[in-house]
């Protein structure tokens, strides 16, 4: 049973009370977390700017606290999640009463946006790298025609016939040693040149990703899973109590819990008020 639904049971109700009050506060934590901080950055095309984040590591801190300060509760798992732009920090925890379990789930979605930091080397770099793809593209052209005529001689010398692009990336998928010979082959005829060019772009990029500047967007907004799931920024505070090995009856009763084991899921969930306070 999820704490702050609507039910007509008198022990839940006083827990959601308490979970009320637990969520007010966490909620006004969350807008303290997330107040603007202008920061300068700087655009791909050398634009200076103020761009507004937040702190993420006062965030991380907070749900530290919490996971720490929670002594008697067990800590399930405390994870982040990268989907390109979207990612997740989230903690979860239990405490076991009994017959029953208390879970509890900190969530926050936010979305990060990449900048240079404002520093010369930056257009330094690019130039540097604009001025390497210039000089090498012709080059890097007739290596790859090069390397091409070198796989069709190489597998028709091993009795391949008919080839296509479909064909090639089949007979690579199923042979190993095929590729293998294939890539010492244009080594061997390009001198290595085409890898050196890869090489050195990749060196010049990774350079320039040493100037990245990550920036921090999220709405201090409670949201549930439905949301969170579909992308939306804010935070997730969820409260649980279900039976043990009964997590999937829909109902949920207090009528059979004896006046100790409710007093002893509202000792713990009390302790979460008193640790965010």
């Amino acid at each position: 049973m999820r704490l702050g639904l609507d039910t007509e049971d008198k022990f839940l109700i006083k827990l959601n009370e308490i979970n009320e009050q637990i969520q007010d506060i966490f909620l006004a934590e969350a807008k303290k977390m997330t107040e603007k901080i202008p920061v300068d950055v700087m655009l791909q095309d050398g634009t200076a700017k103020k761009q507004d984040t937040c702190s993420m590591e006062m965030i991380k801190a907070f749900y530290d606290k919490i996971a720490k300060k929670l002594t008697n509760w067990t800590l399930q798992t405390t994870s982040t999640t990268n989907n390109e732009d979207l990612r997740r920090d989230f903690i979860k925890m239990h405490a076991t009463v009994d017959d029953y379990r208390i879970l509890l789930h900190i969530s926050t979605q936010y979305h990060v946006l990449l900048y240079y930091k404002p520093d010369y080397q930056v257009m330094k770099k690019q130039k540097e790298l604009a001025d390497f793809l210039t000089m090498t593209e012709k080059n890097e052209k007739k290596l790859a025609e090069k390397s091409d005529q070198v796989i069709l001689k190489k597998l028709k010398d091993e009795g391949y016939k008919d080839l296509n692009p479909e064909n090639l990336f089949e007979i690579f998928f199923k042979d190993d040693k095929i590729m293998e010979n294939v890539t010492k082959e244009i080594d061997k005829q390009t001198d290595g040149d085409l890898n050196k060019i890869y090489d050195q772009k990749q060196s010049l990029l990774k350079e320039l990703d040493n100037f990245l500047l990550e920036i921090y967007q999220i709405e201090p907004v409670l949201i549930d899973e439905a949301r969170l799931v579909s992308g939306e920024e804010g935070f997730v505070f969820n409260l649980d109590v279900e039976r043990i090995n009964d997590e999937q009856s829909k109902q949920f009763s207090s009528d059979k819990m004896s006046e100790e084991t409710k007093k002893n899921i509202t000792i713990r969930v009390e302790e979460i008020l008193k640790v965010i306070k």
